[in-house]
């Protein structure tokens, strides 16, 4: 990750004077107050006032040599693991807490995504969070940027099961390629991606042009039902039509059988 160690610090929690004066103790130790506020640009009525807040965070430490007083960082990394198991420790205390002030929440909306970064970060993280099984489809380019979360899924035994146009190499991942004409690929296109886990929440995403994209996800379960229920039934449809052949029309009602010669055509033979 790119930046500066200053900005970053800050992020974490620092003032920028603190920020200033930790990365200057790095660079030139034991130092004096003094030596420490020319070095950082930290203003001298400041300097002493920025230490103890480092100190006081385990940042720094205080040495008393030769009747002076100086100051010595505590180790980047020694300091930043320590800050790191803090900040766990926090957050999953925190968690606790506020799922226990939460009252039960009505999660059956739908929450429409905007851009292809975004889409593809929420289905990353609904694959890393994925216990028991993912159903997916997808065109083959999109499975590029999902590889990795989908391997790791696979690793520690989540069912998947990929729905695509062409095969892809994915160890442990059952693959399904829908034979489909050029001219219904081109139309399906735009349906970038359609990702149900667990039976309990799906992301379905499409591509409009090279930079709009736009997806929706939703825990109804009706809808992930339906989703998942499409994806493991429906794009077997136009091999099931290809067997049957004529004899499909004795079960098909008249009026229907505009749609299921579309998915039949879409065969390749």
């Amino acid at each position: 990750m790119n930046g500066d160690p200053i900005d970053r610090l800050v992020r974490l929690g620092f003032s920028e004077y603190e920020a200033k004066a930790y990365v200057a103790l790095l660079r030139k130790s034991p130092a004096t107050g003094y030596e420490l506020a020319k070095l950082s640009g930290v203003p001298r009525s400041m300097i002493y006032e920025v230490l103890s807040k480092l100190t006081a965070r385990g940042a720094a430490m205080t040495l008393h040599q030769k009747g002076a007083t100086k100051y010595a960082p505590v180790p980047a990394e020694e300091f930043l693991d320590q800050l790191h198991r803090e900040h766990e420790k926090l957050t999953g205390s925190l968690k606790a807490d506020l799922s226990a002030l939460a009252s039960p929440a009505d999660l059956e909306y739908i929450w429409n995504i905007e851009g292809h970064d975004n889409i593809i970060a929420k289905a990353i993280e609904m694959i890393e969070r994925a216990e028991s099984s993912i159903y997916l489809a997808l065109v083959p380019d999109t499975c590029r940027e999902l590889r990795p979360a989908l391997e790791e899924a696979i690793e520690r035994g989540v069912r998947v099961v990929l729905y695509t146009t062409s095969e892809v190499d994915l160890v442990g991942c059952r693959v399904v390629v829908a034979h489909v004409s050029e001219e219904t690929l081109g139309r399906a296109r735009g349906l970038g991606l359609i990702l149900v886990i667990d039976g309990e929440e799906v992301l379905i995403g499409e591509w409009l042009a090279a930079n709009e994209a736009r997806a929706s996800w939703t825990s109804s379960p009706l809808l992930v039902f339906i989703a998942e229920h499409h994806l493991r039934t429906d794009l077997y449809l136009p091999q099931i039509l290809a067997m049957l052949g004529e004899r499909a029309l004795d079960v098909i009602r008249e009026e229907d059988r505009e749609l299921f010669t579309q998915a039949l055509e879409s065969r390749i033979d």
